[in-house]
C-alpha cells in the first residue's frame, strides 16, 4: 500500500518537476536527444548494462537494489555516445542509503554526483584504466541537505566541455572543472547503494551547437 501512495505521488507531482527543472546549472541549451525513459515498459532496460546488483522495472518505477554478497552499489548504465549533455531525473529513497548519478568514458569512470539523505558530493572520478594511472579522483563540492524517505527530487546534471554541474531541485548546485572531462562518453549510469533506491523519469539531451 505505501509503495502504491509514493508512485501516486510521484504522478501527481511530475508536472511539477518538469516545470522545477527548465533551469540548468550551466548556460547550455538542450539538443538531440539521447535517451527518454519513463519506465512505462517492463523492458526498458533489456539493452542496458547490468553491473552489481539487482535491478528491476514494475508499476513505472525503476528500482535498484544493493545485494549482501556483492558489497557494490548495484550498479545500471544506459549506454549513448555523446560529448556534452544535459541529463535529467527523479530518485526516491526506499530504504536505500546512496543515490548516485555515474558518467563513464572508455577508460571508465568519469564524473559522478553522490547524494545522501545528508549530504550531496560533485566530484571527477579516478579512471579505472590503465590501473596504474597517476591521475587522482578530484571532489569540487559537498553540500548538506535534509532528504526524506519515500520523498521523490529531481536531479539536473550538465557536462560541457571541462565543466560539470549538478543541481539537486530545491536544495543545492554544486560545479566543477577539470580537464579530463573534456572527452567522448559512453555511458550514462545509476548506482543504488543499500535497499533500496527508486529512479523515475530520466531525460538526456545532447548539448546544442552555439
Amino acid at each position: 500500500m505505501k509503495h502504491i501512495l509514493s508512485l501516486l505521488t510521484g504522478l501527481l507531482l511530475a508536472p511539477l518537476f518538469a516545470r522545477a527543472v527548465d533551469e540548468l546549472p550551466l548556460p547550455v541549451t538542450r539538443g538531440a536527444v539521447l535517451v527518454s525513459e519513463d519506465f512505462s515498459a517492463t523492458n526498458a532496460i533489456v539493452k542496458w548494462r547490468r553491473g552489481a546488483g539487482k535491478w528491476t522495472v514494475a508499476e513505472g518505477v525503476l528500482t535498484g537494489t544493493e545485494t549482501p554478497e556483492r558489497k557494490h552499489p548495484a550498479g545500471l548504465a544506459c549506454q549513448r555516445d555523446y560529448h556534452d549533455a544535459v541529463i535529467q531525473f527523479r530518485f526516491q529513497f526506499a530504504g536505500g542509503k546512496e543515490a548516485i548519478l555515474l558518467l563513464r568514458n572508455k577508460f571508465g569512470n568519469l564524473c559522478r554526483v553522490s547524494i545522501t539523505q545528508s549530504g550531496m558530493t560533485v566530484q571527477k572520478d579516478r579512471p579505472n584504466l590503465p590501473k596504474d594511472t597517476p591521475e587522482k579522483g578530484v571532489v569540487f563540492g559537498k553540500a548538506p541537505v535534509q532528504l526524506k524517505t519515500g520523498e521523490w527530487y529531481a536531479v539536473t546534471a550538465v557536462v560541457c566541455g571541462e565543466e560539470f554541474a549538478v543541481t539537486l531541485h530545491d536544495h543545492a548546485t554544486l560545479k566543477g572543472r577539470h580537464p579530463s572531462i573534456h572527452v567522448d562518453k559512453t555511458e550514462i549510469e545509476f548506482l543504488a547503494g543499500g535497499v533500496s533506491i527508486l529512479f523515475d523519469d530520466l531525460k538526456a539531451y545532447k548539448v546544442a551547437a552555439k
